[in-house]
């Protein structure tokens, strides 16, 4: 008999089965949710939250009268939150996708497609004329080396970027449309590619000639098995004709920031036009900041933006501080410049587990500014913003506000400072006036540089002599397209401006008008010269000025290249005034006349003869003689000859130990970053190593009048004229203000007082009656050593002048140095005509400008 089960019985199994199920889930969720909830509610808190870190002001930098040296402004710049802007993108997005299938569709249609045809259309539509037809492929190589890729449409020769590895691409601007379209391409591999505004990228092959091959559909060969035997496609255009979803995605996002960038441009009449590499890199690196679309708005555009712009626009005007330089380029070397390379440091800033973004700052890259980095830079401040799934922001968490720098006072005198600058240009204005042009020597140098800049270009086959007999025949001057067409350039004209920019920044060609890129054969460059003025009293320093020097201004908030490029050709990064480069010359005769004192083998009142020559080595007066000299008018009047006699003398030993002695073998410390080169003070061990010869007596004679290997800088020279001065062995300058008015304890210089007295009254007679002489000011009693020296730079044999001295000679204020540069063998400085004068407009102004202080306090 058959027994009835309910059907209730057969569900059970699956009731409890279910039961348990939802038991667990529900136990996993409450887990989840009760014991896990900490856990998953930190990992939200780090995935929808970002963190902005903002850099604080740098602090001021004032002089030591509290005149502001650097100080901040504000910088304005129009920005673009891309996040505000995501439905625009969006539309853009598919009206781009439409126009791509549509184009795709048309060309398809196509039985064959030849590149003019493609060339014709895209000519032909505004929205790809508008973006760019670029053509791309892989260079020819010969002989392991990678041939440079030529690109003619309609014959014309048409610009072709490409690099090392043979990777080139060519952007054609347009066509005439009176003549038939024809493209060749030379030295390429046979496979190309055809870009229409990132719509479409179409293949073609090209022949042995440079001329594409029409394209066809073709069978798609991959995956091939047995029923697509059977079942054959018919050949289609997928191989040949593609379109990527990504570089549409990038082209709307390009397209949205453009039209924003033009609103911008029609306010403030700029003609800012995007970059794709330039949205990429932001968009990757940056999307929580803003998007800069006008950077360093002037007053007029900023008025006319604010003004012009919707209320409801998306642009938005920011204001962040830069550095300020109210004086410009005045003691460009000392203060210093800000650049790229800032590290944020957010103290007591919450949120350090979160994905960080950082504004831009600027840390210290030369000068004050780079020593005292740490002490200017500002405390960090920032936000944190709630954050979309695609990193846009939304809402505000937390906010902190950055905090300014702290300010700096230094030693400089801006009065001071500015008269030693303008001293320099005046003095070297004048010897640059006084050459006879063209000179054979810089000829030569040009030439050098000339032949250097081809190597590393694409033009192996041009003459260096060519390319300036091209600019030096020329009645005008010459772009990149006159001097490919003389010179005879393998390159496009636009590889050629390149190179003549080169040349411009080497100082090999020069610029009538700045405002266009025309040049000709750049004359010599001013004469270099450099200046320092320290405190006696404490070794603050006055006046340390370099010329050439740049205008700091132009530096921030970036260095432009043209700008680079000013400096660059000027040879004015070089900070002249403690660079030890330079053989100091006679100055140099007061140290040997001091190891003659500590040897005990000089007498002041002894006469040694000079007869224009000793041993084959001339005195400066030769064919003249000096006849009988005493220390005291073999200072006054440079005679090399007595200072031969008493070198031979005491011995090359002596000297030596000496000028170590005198710190003369290392950099005066100061605070600014030490140069990676020495003072050098030779010995037989130096020029053993230098050059692999051994020391000889004409050594002894160079180094006794500061020639040899002897390379000292300007502020080394016045520390030397400071330490006879005060009669200390040690003396360290600063260019910190501090209100000091004593210098540490120091030794003496190891001889006795009155013969230091025996040298100095050699000095003061040469400001009196001597070499010095043009140094001399009414009332005020100077103690000076002039130097005309001789050394090579850039392969040619080169003139130094120099003085150095203090002042008043019985109550020491302060040191002196000066030096000028000769850069051509014509330029025939000489110590007492070109340093001189220098050091007398900077005396004369230290003392009127402090009688004039005792004055008002009277």
């Amino acid at each position: 008999m058959e027994k009835f089960f309910p059907e209730g019985r057969r569900l059970g199994l699956f009731r409890l089965i279910y039961a348990t199920l939802i038991l667990i889930i529900c136990s996993f969720l409450a887990y989840r949710q009760l014991f896990q909830y900490k856990q998953f509610k930190e990992q939200e808190r780090k995935q929808g939250q970002r963190r902005i870190i903002r850099p604080g002001p740098r602090g001021d930098v004032f002089d030591r009268q509290g005149k502001l040296l650097i100080g901040n402004k504000a910088h304005f710049s129009a920005k673009l939150h891309l996040d505000s802007v995501e439905k625009e993108i969006w539309r853009r997005k598919k009206t781009l996708r439409n126009l791509s299938v549509e184009l795709m569709k048309s060309l398809q249609a196509k039985k064959s497609l030849t590149i003019e045809q493609l060339l014709a259309h895209g000519f032909d539509d505004s929205n790809i004329k508008k973006r760019f037809i670029r053509i791309s492929g892989k260079a020819e190589t010969v002989n392991q080396e990678k041939k440079r890729v030529s690109v003619y449409l309609q014959t014309n020769r048409q610009e072709v970027e490409q690099d090392q590895k043979g990777n080139w691409y060519c952007s054609l601007k347009g066509f005439n449309p009176h003549r038939s379209l024809s493209l060749q391409i030379l030295n390429s591999s046979n496979e190309i590619e055809v870009n229409l505004a990132n719509l479409l990228t179409v293949s073609f092959s090209i022949d042995d000639q440079g001329y594409a091959i029409p394209a066809y559909p073709k069978e798609n060969d991959d995956n091939k098995n047995v029923l697509s035997e059977i079942f054959t496609d018919e050949p289609n255009w997928d191989k040949t004709i593609s379109s990527s979803g990504s570089s549409l995605n990038w082209e709307a996002r390009l397209s949205v920031v453009q039209k924003y960038t033009d609103i911008v441009n029609s306010h403030t009449r700029r003609k800012k036009e995007f970059e794709l590499k330039e949205l990429i890199k932001h968009w990757r690196e940056k999307l929580l900041l803003p998007i800069e679309l006008a950077t360093d708005l002037k007053p007029k555009e900023y008025a006319a933006l604010v003004e012009g712009i919707d209320a409801n626009s998306p642009i938005e005007v920011h204001v962040e501080a830069i550095r300020y330089y109210p004086f410009k380029e005045m003691a460009s070397h000392v203060l210093g410049y800000v650049g790229s390379g800032y590290e944020a440091n957010p103290v007591g800033m919450s949120g350090s587990d979160l994905a960080t973004f950082e504004i831009k700052g600027r840390k210290g890259k030369a000068g004050l500014e780079k020593v005292y980095d740490e002490h200017l830079r500002g405390i960090d401040g920032g936000e944190i913003w709630r954050v979309n799934p695609d990193g846009t922001r939304y809402d505000l968490v937390d906010k902190k506000i950055s905090e300014r720098g702290q300010s700096l006072t230094i030693s400089l005198d801006s009065d001071l400072q500015k008269v030693a600058e303008l001293s320099i240009e005046k003095m070297v204005d004048l010897v640059a006036q006084s050459r006879i042009l063209p000179d054979n020597d810089w000829r030569k140098t040009i030439l050098r540089r000339t032949n250097q800049a081809l190597i590393g270009s694409n033009e192996k086959k041009v003459s260096a002599q060519l390319l300036l007999s091209a600019f030096k025949d020329a009645p005008f001057p010459l772009d990149g397209v006159h001097a490919s067409t003389v010179a005879g350039f393998q390159g496009t004209p636009s590889d050629a401006q390149k190179l003549l920019n080169l040349l411009f920044a080497k100082g090999v060609l020069a610029k009538s008008n700045h405002q266009k890129e025309k040049f000709e054969l750049a004359p010599p460059p001013l004469p270099p010269g450099a200046a320092v003025l320290i405190d006696l009293k404490n070794g603050e320093i006055l006046a340390l000025a370099s010329k050439p020097n740049y205008d700091l201004s132009q530096l921030t908030p970036f260095i432009p290249q043209s700008v680079f490029d000013q400096i660059q050709r000027k040879e004015a990064w070089l900070p002249r005034a403690w660079h030890p480069g330079y053989a100091p010359a006679s100055p140099f005769k007061l140290v040997t006349a001091i190891a003659g004192y500590k040897a005990e083998l000089l007498d002041a009142n002894i006469t040694r003869k000079c007869d224009g020559i000793y041993r084959g080595m001339e005195c400066h007066v030769f064919p003249g003689i000096h006849g009988e000299m005493n220390l005291e008018d073999a200072i006054s009047q440079s005679c090399n000859v007595y200072f031969y006699r008493l070198a031979e003398k005491i011995g090359f030993q002596q000297l030596v130990d000496t000028a170590k002695l005198l710190g003369l073998d290392k950099n005066p410390i100061i605070e600014v970053p030490q140069l990676r080169d020495s003072p050098i003070v030779p010995d037989p061990n130096w020029k053993k190593r230098r050059i692999g010869v051994r020391w000889t007596l004409e050594d002894t004679f160079n180094i006794s009048i500061g020639q040899g290997g002897l390379r000292q800088s300007p502020l080394q020279m016045a520390c030397l004229a400071a330490k006879i001065a005060t009669n200390r062995k040690i003396f360290q300058p600063t260019l910190i203000h501090s209100g000091k008015s004593s210098l540490p304890p120091s030794s003496n210089l190891g001889i006795e007082k009155r013969l230091l007295d025996e040298i100095i009254d050699g000095m003061l007679k040469a400001t009196e009656y001597g070499t010095a002489r043009r140094c001399k000011i009414k009332g005020i009693s100077i103690a000076g050593k002039t130097g005309t020296g001789q050394w090579r730079n850039h392969n040619m044999n080169l003139n130094l002048a120099w003085f150095i001295g203090f002042a008043p000679v019985e109550k020491p204020e302060v040191a002196i140095a000066t030096l000028v540069e000769g850069v051509i063998p014509q330029d025939n400085v000489q110590g007492g005509l070109t340093a001189t004068p220098i050091a007398r407009e900077l005396l004369e102004a230290y003392f009127t400008k402090k009688n004039a202080k005792l004055l008002g306090q009277k």
